[in-house]
């Protein structure tokens, strides 16, 4: 076997989260380390091609560590070339592997709240691992079903599968994102989108008194009699919907005095890809988000509701809706889902939920999350090739103007003009395809959005008290930077730039060609606004002139550090200005 043998979930793993110290710069591995040439007395423990680059780290301890890199782009100026390195210390030289003995030597020297931090995301990456085995033999049984999805007549089945074939790929930013904490392989097989399963919710009769419902439920909701319960309880109290992983915890939480557990389940769903939102089989217009007693994304990341997220999420609901009314050049190209039902019992995360109805003129449609354009079919392609076949007559070019023009003008206005940035990721971006018109956005889970009141104020007066409602005082900022910020690493990072290194990746297309067709875009769209008098100086500082973007710092704020030693006031909203700005005139990211 060979010395840098590992098992392969485990090298892919420790690979991403070598590379993600690497982006953040955590403990100053890049600042203060040093890339040369490995020295002559240590090429004999390297048993593959000698790497032309060498990060040197010696500020961390008395070992000094030798880890091979490579120019990468766009978004860190070196990458892991190996999920392996050497270690020297005094005459002692050693190749070291895998994410424990390296995150390991990070810790080093650090205060016991962050030795445990550090501790608990080796057990997260001990779980990713496990979780990608069990996802690869998932992908590996059902896959081949998947690869004519868009020919299914149902616009529900072509959803909930093409959901299905996005949650078989990775995360392209937090290493670490396969992790599901507090799932087993039961609850996977059971509850997971990777394994498409079908089970019914579990009901809490609520005292009235106790819960708060933001407007009547839905009709299709069950009656007392079908959960097994006297029919006169509607008299006095009100229905929950409660995710069957969250039941059987719901009295160690805390229940509301009277409340009654329902003795028989009902309504049969089916998961979508955050896995917490499910599908109504019956009523697929109807998705349904629950909390769910899991850490992802980061072990502090637990999937419950924030009771404020009801509120807010509907708020700008109604706000990019009525927006999108007023400016013709937003009126095509989105739709909003409808959030306005929900419940919850006071401040208690894991009693509260959101129902969302999707618009009936989406039964034509292909409902696409830009979290699968990567996704790989069984037959070897990405899924964005099969969208290409189906709705582009093969024309990646056509697509891609298309899709960049789309992102770039919806975001960028309500940037520049409103004062608005949506946190839409790629699981709530939602590309809508639909023969004979053009490409639009379908809009969700907006309650972690960013708004600079006064902006907003200035472009709709009439609505310039609205901003007060808004319950999370995070959202409303005092200027344009948290915009921006937002943007970049959403909007610019997250569902342009990974999609372009998939494409690249797959050798669809050339790296340059396709960010020149970026930059290209991006100058139209500043054009086009400015031409209506909107005044864009800022967006061009921000993403043409300055010499370096923010990266979201994933590790930094949200997995290793407290925010104490982080300084991040939102773990989920925490920034370093470490890219180099790839959209620079002659900065076309290529890679050695």
């Amino acid at each position: 076997m060979s010395e840098l043998a590992l098992d392969s979930d485990r090298a892919v793993i420790t690979r991403r989260i070598i590379d993600c110290c690497l982006r953040e710069d955590i403990r100053g591995l890049l600042t203060q380390g040093v890339v040369r040439n490995l020295p002559a007395d240590l090429l004999g423990l390297w048993p593959k091609t000698g790497s032309p680059h060498w990060l040197h780290i010696t500020h961390l301890s008395n070992q000094e560590l030798w880890l091979p890199v490579h120019r990468s782009t766009p978004l860190q100026a070196w990458s892991a070339s190996s999920h392996a390195w050497i270690c020297r210390q005094g005459e002692q030289s050693v190749l070291q592997q895998s994410y424990g003995p390296w995150l390991e030597y990070l810790s080093n020297g650090l205060d016991a709240d962050s030795l445990a931090l550090f501790a608990a995301y080796i057990e997260e990456a001990d779980c990713a691992v496990q979780h990608q085995r069990l996802c690869q033999i998932a992908y590996g049984e059902r896959a081949a079903t998947l690869v004519g999805i868009l020919g299914n007549p149902s616009w529900a089945k072509r959803l909930i599968g093409i959901d299905q074939l996005a949650s078989y790929l990775d995360h392209p930013y937090y290493p670490t994102a396969r992790a599901k904490s507090g799932f087993d392989q039961a609850a996977l097989e059971r509850y997971a989108p990777e394994y498409a399963p079908r089970f019914k919710l579990n009901w809490l009769a609520v005292p009235k008194t106790a819960i708060t419902v933001s407007s009547p439920a839905p009709k299709h909701w069950p009656s007392f009699i079908e959960l097994g319960l006297k029919q006169n309880l509607e008299n006095s109290h009100t229905l929950m919907p409660v995710h069957p992983l969250t039941w059987p915890e719901l009295e160690k939480y805390g229940l509301p005095q009277g409340s009654i557990m329902a003795p028989l389940s009902a309504m049969e769903v089916e998961p979508t890809l955050s896995v917490r939102t499910v599908m109504c089989v019956e009523r697929p217009h109807w998705h349904i988000k629950l909390p769910l007693l899991i850490t992802t994304l980061g072990a502090r990341n637990l999937r419950l509701i924030k009771s404020s997220t009801l509120y807010d999420g509907y708020w700008f609901q109604l706000t990019l809706q009525a927006i999108s009314q007023r400016d013709s050049q937003l009126r095509q190209r989105y739709l909003h889902v409808d959030e306005e039902h929900g419940g919850h019992v006071d401040e208690n995360r894991h009693l509260a939920y959101i129902a969302r109805h999707y618009p009936g003129e989406l039964e034509t449609a292909t409902l696409v999350p830009v979290a699968a354009l990567a996704s790989p079919l069984a037959d070897g392609r990405l899924f964005i090739e099969l969208l290409l076949e189906q709705y582009y007559s093969g024309s990646l070019w056509h697509w891609l103007e298309d899709y960049l023009d789309l992102l770039l003008n919806v975001h960028l206005r309500l940037w520049l003009v409103y004062g608005i940035a949506l946190e839409a990721n790629q699981q709530n971006a939602v590309l809508v395809f639909d023969t004979g018109r053009p490409l639009r956005l379908l809009m969700k889970d907006n309650d972690a959005a960013r708004l600079w009141p006064k902006r907003f104020s200035a472009a709709c007066p009439d609505m310039a008290d609205r901003p007060a409602a808004l319950h999370d005082e995070r959202i409303r900022v005092d200027g344009s930077q948290a915009l921006a910020e937002m943007f970049c690493t959403i909007t610019l990072q997250l569902n342009i730039v990974a999609v372009l290194e998939a494409i690249i990746s797959a050798e669809l297309a050339p790296r340059h060609d396709l960010y020149q067709t970026l930059r290209l875009r991006l100058t139209h769209c500043l054009e086009q606004l400015e031409r209506e008098g909107i005044e864009c100086s800022e967006a061009r500082r921000f993403l043409l002139e300055s010499p370096t973007l923010p990266v979201k710092y994933l590790l930094s704020a949200g997995s290793l550090f407290s925010k104490a030693h982080s300084g991040a006031r939102d773990i989920n909203k925490f920034y370093g200005y470490s890219a180099a700005n790839f959209l620079l005139e002659g900065s076309l990211c290529a890679a050695d």
